[in-house]
């Protein structure tokens, strides 16, 4: 298939991996910074991990994207720098989603959960006893969870916090059974085609 150039495959490699430095560079810092963070998470044991599906789903679609530009780099009747460097990009991108998606899994711990997101710096931790109500928001290709919590002793309406995940339908499962056994908060299932109602009803 096409006219393959080892030459130009070096050249684009060169290129890609300028691009990883900066990718990545920027990835590997803030892992640094959470790392930090995590020192401080003292929750007890973990007794389950949950990816968000959304980054399940890019990640598949990056590797759709890379498998096709392959595929034509390969198919062109000549070689082009350009159709080398995208596909390689993409397998960076591909690492760098990936990394992210592990550093902004959800634990969930017997004390309480850990959790961050992909704009904010730290962990965010809350414990069971700080939970006071629970959305499950059930849908076709994934569910959401928003826990609604305090983390003052004497807190007042403004100061309700939320922690929202994204989860798969098997995650929150796990989750809501955790949440039942491990606090006293109220937990709704708001279900696409069905009325809210609450658990257990």
């Amino acid at each position: 298939m096409g006219n393959f150039d080892p030459r130009v495959l070096a050249y684009a490699c060169f290129l890609a991996f300028i691009y990883a430095l900066l990718a990545l560079g920027a990835t590997a810092y803030r892992q640094i910074l959470d790392d930090f963070a995590a020192k401080e998470v003292k929750l007890g044991e973990d007794l389950d991990t949950s990816y968000d599906p959304f980054m399940i789903l890019i990640l598949s679609g990056i590797l759709f994207l890379t498998a096709l530009f392959i595929w034509i780099a390969l198919a062109w009747n000549e070689a082009r720098i350009e159709l080398y460097v995208v596909p390689l990009c993409l397998l960076i991108n591909f690492l760098q989603f990936y990394y992210r998606m592990y550093q902004q899994r959800l634990q969930i711990k017997t004390l309480g959960l850990v959790g961050r997101t992909i704009f904010e710096e730290g962990w965010s931790l809350v414990r069971y006893e700080q939970i006071h109500l629970v959305e499950v928001e059930e849908d076709p290709i994934w569910d959401t969870v928003v826990m609604y919590y305090t983390d003052k002793t004497n807190a007042t309406g403004k100061d309700v916090l939320e922690f929202r995940r994204r989860l798969t339908h098997a995650a929150r499962k796990t989750l809501v059974e955790a949440l039942k056994t491990r606090t006293d908060a109220k937990i709704f299932i708001r279900e696409v085609v069905k009325k809210q109602r609450p658990e257990g009803a």
